[in-house]
């Protein structure tokens, strides 16, 4: 018998909404430890086997009513109650409008783009004032309200494919840390998590098929996609702290924009400009609203 904690994300209408986007397959499970985990096991399974009846294309979706032991970036352990969260994964084969897979250069914006449908999603359902906190989260007063985490999969059968996992807290009344929200706590309504679901990825669908089209003018310095992005970050304009892998010293000073492939630029102190493309960033301080960043 299916599990209660995932009945909503079974619902007809649901899963006929999202056909309707153009998703590819459609996997729906009680529980599971990790979304991304589980998609990257069956895609690398899959392409090591006969011809499947039910191929993972592109924008195939693995949805679950619980994640027990999901992780987000640097291995960080993250779990909720049954049925609270938002959790997903979507298998992304980028090509463009010629059919050409992106080289993977590219791909760190798709993390970028899921964030800012993150975003839109919750302040059209529940006007959040959610931000995007470079490189993967979203916040909402200053928490974290939702996590991204990308990964590659690698195969002898297909180009570079990634798979882009989304945790959202929607209805939780405790969560484990005080620098955590979810929609509920912040705004005070209770809102569907299949509601959540079909907005985010109304909002992502179109911006990643464009992206695809084009992707140097879709995020070069004038391009729309990062124009998008950028107008919807918490963290350009702000003084930060990005801590670097390997025991690399960390890089202080204000954050300015989105370098070329997404990552982040500070201006340190003495006034060198660094592009941080891996690390996690520290908001030092508040601060006041800047150009464009509203």
């Amino acid at each position: 018998m299916p599990d209660p904690c995932a009945a909503d994300l079974r619902e007809p209408a649901l899963l006929a909404a999202l056909a309707d986007l153009g998703l590819g397959r459609i996997d729906v499970l009680d529980e599971v430890g990790s979304t991304n985990e589980h998609l990257t096991a069956a895609v690398t399974r899959q392409a090591r086997g006969p011809r499947p009846d039910r191929p993972w294309t592109d924008l195939s979706l693995v949805l679950t009513g619980h994640q027990s032991a999901g992780r987000g970036r640097l291995d960080r352990v993250w779990t909720t109650e049954p049925g609270t969260a938002l959790t997903f994964s979507l298998l992304l084969r980028p090509a463009d409008a010629r059919g050409r897979p992106l080289p993977t250069q590219h791909f760190p914006w798709l993390t970028l783009l899921m964030a800012a449908a993150v975003v839109d999603a919750l302040d059209g359902l529940a006007a959040t004032g959610a931000r995007i906190k470079w490189p993967n989260d979203v916040l909402v007063d200053g928490r974290k309200a939702a996590g991204l985490l990308a990964g590659l999969v690698l195969d002898a059968q297909h180009p570079p494919a990634v798979v882009l996992g989304t945790g959202i807290n929607v209805a939780q009344q405790e969560l484990p840390v005080d620098t955590a929200t979810s929609v509920r706590r912040a705004t005070g309504r209770e809102i569907e998590r299949a509601a959540v679901l079909q907005a985010v990825l109304g909002a992502f669908v179109p911006v990643y098929r464009q992206f695809c089209a084009d992707p140097e003018a879709a995020v070069r310095p004038d391009g729309p996609l990062r124009a998008r992005i950028t107008e919807r970050m918490e963290t350009i304009g702000r003084p930060v702290r990005a801590e670097l892998p390997g025991g690399a010293a960390p890089v202080t000073g204000t954050a300015t924009g989105l370098g070329e492939h997404g990552g982040l630029l500070v201006r340190e102190d003495g006034g060198a400009e660094r592009e941080v493309t891996a690390g996690d960033v520290v908001h030092l301080r508040p601060a006041p609203d800047a150009p464009g960043t509203a």
